[in-house]
C-alpha cells in the first residue's frame, strides 16, 4: 500500500468517526430537549460533559482529518 492510499483510507476512518460523533451529540441534545422537563442535576451534569467531551473530540477529529487532507495534497 503506497503513502497516498494510506493516507486516503486514513480519511476514510476519520469521516466515519466524524458522523459518529455528530450522531452522539446528536443524541445528547435530542435526549435534552426531549426530557426537558424531567431532566434531574445528574443528568444535566452527565449531559453537559457528554456534549463536551463529544465536542472536543470532534474538533481535534477535524483537525486531524485536515493535516491529513493537507499530506494528501502535498504527495499528489
Amino acid at each position: 500500500m503506497s503513502r497516498k492510499e494510506r493516507v486516503k483510507v486514513t480519511i476514510d476512518i476519520a469521516k466515519s468517526g466524524l458522523f459518529i460523533l455528530l450522531t452522539a451529540l446528536f443524541g445528547i441534545f435530542a435526549f435534552v430537549v426531549v426530557h426537558v422537563e424531567t431532566i434531574n442535576t445528574f443528568q444535566a451534569v452527565a449531559c453537559a460533559l457528554g456534549a463536551i467531551v463529544l465536542s472536543a473530540a470532534f474538533y481535534l477529529l477535524i483537525r486531524f482529518l485536515l493535516r491529513q487532507l493537507d499530506e494528501l495534497e502535498e504527495s499528489e
